[in-house]
């Protein structure tokens, strides 16, 4: 008995009008005679079905598929092999059905990266960070003494922020924009704990966000004796706890873990937070004078090194 090829044309019209008159995937199968697979296959991808794939590893692709697929990775709008494949049969090259082969031959000439969360600096925002850098350079100010803050969302199904796309390895990761600013907090008696922590002398670090420069907070700021902080816009490269939310979700998400409820991610997170080290928290206090001094070398461009830092 001859293998069987696919669907006739008879059957996918016939499979189509059953499915447009209401029948289930189960009683449109029984109606056809074939198996629930091969219908379901068919009701997934019309057009694609029982299409010729080029079935063949990294190593035997011809040169000139290897160069449509290096081409079509350098185009602005492709970051995963799975949008390479769709390229190649729009193109109308023969498709490759294994997306591994696709990313083994894309290896050759692409690096599968981290996109750093980089926000645009105009050379008037380099100018700001500039001056800041310098001053704080000349006034050696404590660090120490500094409460830093921010916002961090954490998500019961993983985290934010972790996305890559494929790059020539010769060329620098593309810059994304990221969030500067965003939603409120609640103070409570946390300035009072800063204090005991820090000491009554404690300077206070926000960004730019319009909640923080509200009339409001201000006044708040004010009335509990507070210093607030000049702070640069766009300058998430000076605000360790940037780094530390990073150390902090990788604790939490590790292994790849996700979570029911919300009082279960909760638990998650104060637990990581207590298993935090103190060294590290110096190390990340110790590290701002470096940054500070490096902002001030590149005439404020973002500070180099690790880009993933924040």
């Amino acid at each position: 008995m001859g293998r069987n090829i696919g669907l006739t044309g008879d059957e996918k019209g016939r499979i189509q009008s059953l499915r447009e008159s209401g029948n289930s995937v189960r009683a449109t199968t029984t109606k056809v005679g074939h198996s629930k697979k091969m219908v379901s296959r068919y009701l997934s991808a019309p057009n694609d079905y029982c299409q010729t794939y080029a079935n063949v590893n990294a190593s035997k692709l011809t040169e000139a598929v290897k160069t449509k697929i290096f081409n079509i990775a350098k185009l602005p709008n492709i970051h995963t092999a799975r949008q390479v494949q769709a390229a190649l049969r729009i193109r109308g090259a023969k498709p490759i059905q294994s997306l591994t082969t696709i990313r083994k031959a894309m290896s050759v000439t692409h690096a599968y990266r981290k996109i750093p969360a980089c926000p645009p600096l105009t050379l008037n925002r380099k100018l700001k960070r500039l001056a800041w850098a310098r001053h704080h350079q000349l006034e050696q100010t404590n660090w120490a003494a500094i409460v830093f803050t921010d916002e961090k969302k954490f998500n019961l199904d993983g985290p934010d922020g972790f996305h890559k796309t494929w790059v020539e390895r010769t060329a620098d990761v593309p810059n994304v924009w990221s969030r500067h600013s965003g939603g409120g907090g609640c103070m409570d008696n946390m300035l009072d704990r800063c204090r005991q922590i820090v000491g009554p002398n404690m300077g206070f670090q926000q960004n730019n966000a319009p909640v923080h420069k509200s009339c409001l907070v201000k006044n708040f700021m004010n009335n509990e004796n507070v210093e607030l902080l000049d702070w640069p816009a766009y300058s998430p490269d000076f605000n360790i706890i940037e780094n530390l939310w990073g150390i902090l979700a990788r604790k939490v998400y590790e292994g790849a873990r996700q979570y029911q409820t919300v009082l279960e991610l909760k638990n998650a997170i104060l637990l990581a937070w207590e298993t935090l080290d103190q060294p590290v928290m110096a190390n990340l206090y110790a590290s701002l004078p470096k940054r500070i001094f490096d902002c001030a070398c590149l005439q404020g461009a973002y500070v180099q090194g690790n880009r993933d830092q924040f």
